[in-house]
């Protein structure tokens, strides 16, 4: 099997919220999300109350504070009528030199950018073929049916690999393999986000191939 091609990584954001703590800290800005556990880590040895503060904000969307590009918003500080910017922990950077960009602050380093918020959320329904059990999961639009599989093999089955990844077509009378490249709607699994009407999720169907050395 051809290795799928890795493209930019989305998130939904609830997969962004439970990255709350001091050293497992995301946060969002702008739809971009940045993983700051790097930089956190770096500043072990030189801890200040700034970075308490942006561990307080851990796993939160930031938007409100930043402009577009990642520079931070200010405001007229009423003491000395200087600006001020509206998020201290912008000023932070990493003590060392390693794989960080020089001279950018850490909203605008690609260092730790590591994906962007879906634009929309997908339910779809796994069903194993082999147990007849069904997943119900929620996906983002952007997902390939690759990175669908690596999500349903951390968190349901670990052997996941094991399985040949389908889909029925022709009202559900032909079964055809999924391009694990391609996301649901490239794969023929479409919905109607415009319409009033709930529709049932696609289906992925897992038929097994006798193979658990494929984890």
């Amino acid at each position: 099997m051809a290795e799928p091609i890795r493209t930019m990584r989305y998130y939904l954001m609830d997969e962004i919220v439970i990255h709350n703590k001091k050293f497992d800290c995301w946060v969002v800005i702008h739809k971009n999300v940045f993983n700051l556990t790097p930089m956190l880590k770096d500043r072990c040895d030189h801890w200040n109350r700034t970075l308490d503060y942006l561990v307080a904000h851990a796993g939160k969307d930031l938007t409100h504070l930043f402009h577009e590009n990642g520079e931070p918003r200010t405001e007229i500080s009423p003491s000395s009528g200087r600006p001020r910017v509206l998020f201290p922990p912008i000023l932070e950077v990493a003590i060392s030199e390693y794989a960080k960009t020089k001279h950018a602050m850490w909203s605008q380093d690609p260092f730790y950018h590591i994906g962007r918020i879906t634009r929309r959320p997908r339910r779809i329904r796994v069903i194993n073929a082999l147990t007849g059990h069904v997943q119900h999961m929620t996906v983002c639009d952007e997902d390939s049916i690759y990175d669908i599989q690596q999500k349903y093999k951390s968190r349901y089955n670990h052997h996941a690999g094991s399985y040949e990844w389908r889909k029925f077509s022709n009202s559900a009378k032909r079964c055809g393999l999924l391009n694990l490249n391609g996301t649901l709607d490239e794969n023929g699994l479409t919905d109607d986000e415009d319409c009033d009407v709930e529709l049932p999720p696609p289906s992925l169907w897992l038929y097994y191939t006798d193979d658990l050395t494929i984890a």
